[in-house]
């Protein structure tokens, strides 16, 4: 009858940790946010990130196919006069985040480990988008 006392608790607090491990931290939304604009989510720009130019992640020097598109993303967004930022990794600068943007890093991490190129703009992301794509959201988002 002890070990079925045993399982019983070991069983409650596997089922504790599970729901706790699941839940977002302080009641937050979770980081998997809906899609926005051109299937872009919102998130929290990078540091050093200008505003109204287009931060494109990926592998440098790398002939993976990713990359590869990468570097054509990047030539027809100069091609057609868009400001472009490249870049291989990110960071925030951020002292005492709200619970919104906890979350907005969480998307942009998500974005990020998506797989390149992750590209983000006047804070909103994805992963691999398509050069349309980009120029919808960066027209929709630019400032004056």
């Amino acid at each position: 009858m002890r070990w079925w006392t045993l399982l019983l608790i070991a069983a409650g607090l596997a089922g504790g940790y599970n729901w706790w491990s699941q839940r977002a931290p302080g009641g937050a939304a979770p980081a998997t946010a809906t899609a926005g604009i051109d299937g872009f989510v919102a998130v929290e720009m990078p540091t050093g990130t200008p505003r109204d130019t287009v931060l494109v992640l990926a592998p440098p020097n790398c002939p993976s196919e990713q990359a590869q598109r990468a570097e054509a993303l990047i030539r027809e967004l100069t091609d057609i006069g868009i400001p472009v930022k490249r870049g291989s990794s990110f960071s925030f600068n951020i002292e005492n985040p709200s619970q919104e943007q906890r979350a907005a890093v969480d998307r942009t991490v998500e974005v990020f480990q998506q797989g390149a190129p992750a590209v983000f703009i006047n804070g909103m992301g994805m992963s691999n988008p398509t050069t349309s794509q980009v120029v919808a959201v960066y027209r929709s988002t630019r400032g004056g």
